[in-house]
């Protein structure tokens, strides 16, 4: 059976949306105000512990004598917890209550990530990293099923990419903090830098994670700041909209979209993990030294990506196509991390394609995650974007380690950014395999 068959498998995604009227709107910008930015500032808290080990590699790796590949797979490791405690964790949170369950989970992962500090070998530190990664793997699947309990598909990819403002401000504001951090803090009452940034930056996910319960209301109904009429809106748009979605697991799971989904998550991420982890290495290469000006450095190319990536995402909610809007991106993406190889040691030319690459990058990741929501509903969403997200897990174990691995065998980073993109060319193929249906607003 084909996967235009199946689409409908997922969901009646080629009706036409329901009309909002003024009412829709108020209440929806109320929503967005309300929720959405303490959201981004946890899922930007959840970001930032998880790739700070980039930055703190710069002084850690040669304070504990780990090797690039032992680098890799420590920074990687955290996705194999993370990986194997998606779905599960994702089909209990479901049943738990999202609100508690992200108030536990920040918790925990930010007394995992403080406890990174008193690392010493490469088996503590593989295993502080994986225990990272089982803490922290329900926090995304939580935020999106919030997020699809208060927001229809046609608003989702603009959610979405407000929501994943994190992911680029977590290097932005978060590269120079961890550099000044490591910088101002080396030595101080006997410990190094790199060990007062891992403490530092975990506090917030712990005070943020006793907050949640009193920032997020359960439901519309529960929200003290939507009138009756404004809730009873979004309930009703809702409600219509989820009644042509697949609610059950168990069929979804039959769907080649689903499966094609899990595919272009994977090597998208790769590109995008690979970049992560290694870019404060591929600026140093360059010739920089310092681990405040490459902190600073890396801020540019995510700084430009906040931009361009609501940009796009404002556009493809204005014109109801969101395959190009998805893919496009993705093809320049891939383009200009292979034109950054040309000038590996040409700091302003190699900064230059490393910032149209990582935008690029992060606008197809934003237009991809206002897709499950289209489509998926109930257990159905629960269980398929967990596994989604499993995709994305099993790629951030496998960019940063096949970087070490390529880095470590060759000598050369350049071959392992042209890897990464050679992931970003294939995924953006498969996206425009897509049904076009499943992508736009338009009837078709």
């Amino acid at each position: 059976m084909t996967v235009v068959k199946n689409a409908a498998t997922l969901g009646d995604a080629v009706e036409a949306p329901r009309v909002e009227s003024a009412l829709d709107a108020a209440a929806f910008a109320k929503v967005t105000r309300r929720i959405v930015p303490f959201i981004v500032l946890c899922y930007f808290f959840s970001y930032l512990d998880r790739v700070n080990v980039g930055f703190a590699k710069l002084q850690m790796q040669q304070a504990l004598g780990l090797s690039d590949v032992v680098y890799g797979i420590g920074a990687g490791i955290f996705f194999w917890g993370y990986m194997l405690c998606q779905v599960p964790s994702s089909l209990l949170i479901y049943r738990l209550g999202m609100r508690k369950s992200m108030a536990a989970i920040m918790i925990m992962w930010g007394l995992v990530s403080a406890a990174t500090m008193l690392v010493s070998t490469p088996a503590e530190f593989y295993f502080a990293r994986f225990m990272l990664g089982v803490t922290e793997a329900g926090f995304f699947p939580a935020a999106v099923m919030y997020l699809n309990k208060w927001y229809p598909a046609a608003r989702q990819s603009k959610i979405m990419s407000i929501l994943f403002l994190a992911m680029p401000l977590g290097m932005v504001l978060g590269g120079p903090i961890s550099g000044a951090l490591m910088s101002g803090t080396h030595d101080l009452h006997g410990l190094q830098g790199w060990q007062w940034m891992f403490l530092i930056e975990a506090l917030p996910a712990i005070v943020l994670g006793l907050l949640v319960l009193r920032m997020l209301p359960e439901s519309p109904q529960t929200a003290p700041w939507l009138t009756r009429e404004e809730a009873a809106a979004i309930t009703t748009t809702l409600s219509t909209e989820n009644a042509r979605k697949n609610t059950s697991f168990v069929a979804a799971l039959k769907s080649p979209v689903l499966w094609m989904l899990m595919g272009i998550c994977l090597l998208f991420n790769i590109g995008n993990y690979g970049l992560v982890f290694w870019l404060p290495t591929i600026i140093q290469s360059t010739g920089m030294q310092s681990p405040l000006e490459i902190a600073l450095l890396t801020a540019i190319p995510y700084g430009v990506a906040c931009v361009v990536m609501n940009r796009n995402a404002a556009h493809a909610q204005r014109v109801g196509e969101r395959r190009l809007h998805a893919a496009v991106p993705l093809f320049v993406a891939a383009a200009a991390m292979w034109a950054s190889t040309l000038f590996a040691h040409n700091t302003v030319m190699a900064m230059v394609f490393l910032t149209i690459g990582i935008s690029g990058l992060m606008a197809t990741l934003a237009m991809f995650w206002g897709l499950p929501g289209r489509v998926l509903a109930g257990t159905a969403a629960a269980g398929g974007i967990a596994m989604i997200n499993s995709a994305a897990s099993l790629a951030g174990l496998i960019g940063p380690v096949l970087m070490g691995g390529i880095k470590q065998s060759t000598g050369s980073i350049s071959l392992g950014v042209l890897a990464l993109a050679a992931m970003m060319l294939i995924a953006a193929v498969l996206i425009l395999a897509i049904p076009r249906a499943l992508m736009s607003d338009r009837q078709v």
